[in-house]
C-alpha cells in the first residue's frame, strides 16, 4: 500500500539556482519514529507504525528513492507510473544522504512552473516521500521514545518525493495571487484558469472564423458587383449599337426611349406585318437578329464615291470594269448607252 510520510515543515534547508535554471533543494524527509495513521483524518487505514533507524537508514531502501520523480503534491492516485509521469513529474531525486537522525534527499526541481510555485511560497515548505513497505507485521511494542505502535514497517521502496502543503493540517497554506490558499484549493484554481483559457481560446477560435466569413462575404459582394457593373457596360453598348443601326435604317430614336421599343421598330422596320403582342424576351431577341439581317441585305449603305482609278496601276480595262459594277449594283447607265 502506498503510504506517504508525515510533511516535515519548514523542510526546505539549502536551496540553490544551478546555471541551467533548476531549483536544488536539500530536503530532510523523515526520521525514526511512530507514524499514526487515521481514517478519521483522511487516510486509507487507522494503525500506529514504527519505523525504526534500522528500517529508515538501510542503505537498499535509501537507493530507491535515488532517480525518481519529485512532485509537487501528492499524485491523486498515490503512485507516479509511466502512465501519469509526464503530468506530474516536477524533478528528480539526485541524492540521499544521513544527517543525524535524519534522512535527507537532494531534490532537483527542474519544470520552470513548479519552480516559480515554490519560491513564491513565503510561508512553511513541507516534504513528504510516497512508498511502499514489503512487509507491515503486526507487532506491539514501545519505541524509544516511548510512543506505543501496533505495526512494524519492514523493507521502505520509495516512489516518489513530494514538495507539499500537509492537507492533514489546514495551517499549511501558500499564496496564490496575493490570498492565502490550501494546496488543495489553489490546484482547483490552477485548473480554473486553465479551463477558462481553453474557453477564450475557443471564443477566439471562432471569432476568427466568423472574420474569415465576414471577408469571404465581403469578396463575395465586390464579386458581384463588378459583374454587375461588366453587364451594365455591355448593356451600354448595346443600346448604343442598336440606336445607331436605328438610324441606319433612317429610324427616329429620339422619341424611343426605351430600348425594347428600339429593338420593336427595328423588327418593324424588316416585318411590317408582325405583331409582336406578348413576345417573350428571348423572342424579340431571335426576330431581332433576323431582321437586323435582313435590313442589312434591303437597306445597303450608300457607297462612298468611287475613287477614281489610278490608269497607271489598274489600265482601262480595270476603269470599264468598275463601272459595269455600279450599273449592275445602282442602276447606274453603261458608257455609250444613250
Amino acid at each position: 500500500m502506498q503510504q506517504e510520510t508525515p510533511v516535515n515543515n519548514d523542510a526546505i534547508r539549502q536551496w540553490t539556482i544551478t546555471p541551467e535554471g533548476y531549483l536544488q533543494i536539500d530536503i530532510p524527509i523523515a526520521r525514526p519514529g511512530v507514524l499514526v495513521y487515521d481514517r478519521k483524518r483522511g487516510d486509507a487505514f487507522t494503525a500506529k507504525e514504527y519505523r525504526s533507524a534500522d528500517e529508515l537508514f538501510n542503505q537498499d531502501s535509501m537507493n530507491t528513492l535515488i532517480g525518481k520523480p519529485v512532485t509537487v503534491s501528492h499524485p491523486r492516485n498515490g503512485l507516479v507510473t509511466s502512465k501519469n509521469y509526464r503530468s506530474v513529474a516536477a524533478g528528480v531525486v539526485t541524492a540521499v544522504m544521513r544527517q543525524g537522525d535524519e534522512l535527507f534527499a537532494r531534490a532537483l526541481v527542474q519544470d520552470e512552473k513548479s519552480i516559480r510555485l515554490i519560491q513564491q511560497d513565503k510561508t512553511l515548505r513541507g516534504a513528504s516521500a510516497g512508498y511502499q513497505c514489503d512487509e507491515k507485521p503486526k507487532v506491539t511494542g514501545r519505541s524509544p521514545d516511548g510512543q506505543e505502535y501496533d505495526t512494524a514497517q519492514k523493507g521502505i521502496n520509495y516512489n516518489h518525493l513530494s514538495i507539499v502543503r500537509n492537507p492533514r493540517v489546514k495551517t499549511a497554506t501558500f499564496n496564490l495571487d496575493g490570498e492565502p490558499m490550501e494546496l488543495e484549493e489553489a490546484l482547483a484554481e490552477i485548473e480554473t484558469l486553465k479551463a477558462k483559457n481553453q474557453t477564450l481560446t475557443g471564443e477566439l477560435s471562432t471569432a476568427r472564423g466568423d472574420l474569415i466569413k465576414a471577408n469571404n462575404r465581403i469578396v463575395n459582394m465586390d464579386s458581384a458587383n463588378g459583374e454587375a457593373y461588366d453587364r451594365g457596360v455591355a448593356d451600354g453598348r448595346q443600346e448604343h449599337q442598336l440606336k445607331e443601326a436605328a438610324k441606319r435604317l433612317n429610324i427616329n430614336t429620339d422619341s424611343l426611349g426605351d430600348i425594347n421599343l428600339v429593338k420593336q421598330a427595328i423588327i418593324k422596320k424588316a416585318h411590317p406585318e408582325v405583331n409582336m403582342d406578348g413576345w417573350s424576351d428571348e423572342q424579340t431577341d431571335v426576330a431581332l437578329s433576323m431582321a437586323l439581317v435582313a435590313c442589312g441585305k434591303k437597306f445597303e449603305q450608300t457607297p462612298r464615291n468611287p475613287r477614281t482609278p489610278n490608269n497607271d496601276e489598274q489600265g482601262s480595262g480595270a476603269n470599264s470594269a468598275h463601272l459595269n459594277y455600279q450599273a449592275r449594283t445602282f442602276g447606274h447607265k453603261k458608257q455609250g448607252d444613250k
